[in-house]
């Protein structure tokens, strides 16, 4: 397999010529836009016609069709890149066979936890499902700031649906036993169980602001961090992966 394209390499280094020229210009007014000389543009230029990517009409210069959409394309690309290097951290305990779609991660915010603020990515979720008026998630644990969230949006008058493991319920009956009861009492709140392993928690929330989901990572030693956002490719994985847990599940006893 072959590298990039070399005019890949045209397109990250004359980027901002290329957003200039979706609308026609003059060399005089590309250097008066960009500040560098004349001789720099001079060299942009004729790098950019070389690959086809801009086209000369007299003394003005335009972005062909190639060049506009390769230019957004190479955009699209880094965004990606940067995203996916800002939740590998989280995401990095996760099973290598594991598939999280790349655009889900476009724009996401990622909280991770550090020693120096061990509940930022628990307080981040919170906030962001704070004011559902649904919520359907997934969970392998239990932790009682999230016990204590998912209680509060059931007395707020939420609909809550929940697929919980065989281990968290049985923790949750054991360990947290007011909070399970009141969770099972509850008549806008569903809950499942399902024998099958959950690498990671999932969930997905009707707020105000619209629809918005999540996934949290955990390790032996706690949780890594958390990825939300509220994108379509983000909320449409999140309800497929909860449907596949329901899928499996049956209600609680």
């Amino acid at each position: 397999m072959g590298g990039p394209p070399e005019f890949v390499d045209t397109i990250a280094r004359r980027r901002e010529l290329l957003t200039l020229l979706v609308e026609p210009r003059t060399k005089p007014e590309l250097v008066e836009a960009t500040d560098v000389a004349r001789s720099t543009v001079d060299r942009a230029i004729e790098s950019l016609r070389a690959d086809e990517l801009v086209s000369r009409e007299g003394s003005t210069y335009t972005a062909t069709y190639a060049g506009r959409h390769a230019g957004d394309a190479y955009d699209r690309f880094v965004s990606r890149t940067r995203a996916l290097r800002a939740a590998q951290p989280v995401l990095d305990p996760l099973p290598p066979d594991i598939s999280i779609p790349a655009a889900a991660l476009d724009s996401a915010t990622v909280i991770e936890t550090t020693p120096e603020a061990p509940l930022a990515p628990v307080q981040h979720n919170a906030e962001r499902i704070a004011e559902a008026s649904e919520f359907r998630g997934t969970g392998p644990t239990v932790i009682p700031q999230y016990t204590e969230q998912i209680t509060a949006l059931v007395e707020d008058g939420a609909t809550v649906e929940l697929v919980l493991t065989d281990g968290a319920v049985d923790a949750l009956r054991e360990n947290y036993t007011e909070d399970y009861e009141q969770l099972r009492a509850a008549a806008d709140l569903s809950l499942s169980v399902t024998a099958e392993p959950m690498p990671y928690a999932v969930w997905t929330a009707q707020t105000p602001d619209g629809p918005v989901s999540g996934l949290v990572v955990y390790t032996d030693s706690g949780i890594s961090g958390v990825v939300t956002n509220d994108a379509d490719a983000m909320n449409d994985w999140a309800r497929a992966e909860y449907e596949s847990y329901l899928a499996s599940a049956r209600p609680l006893d």
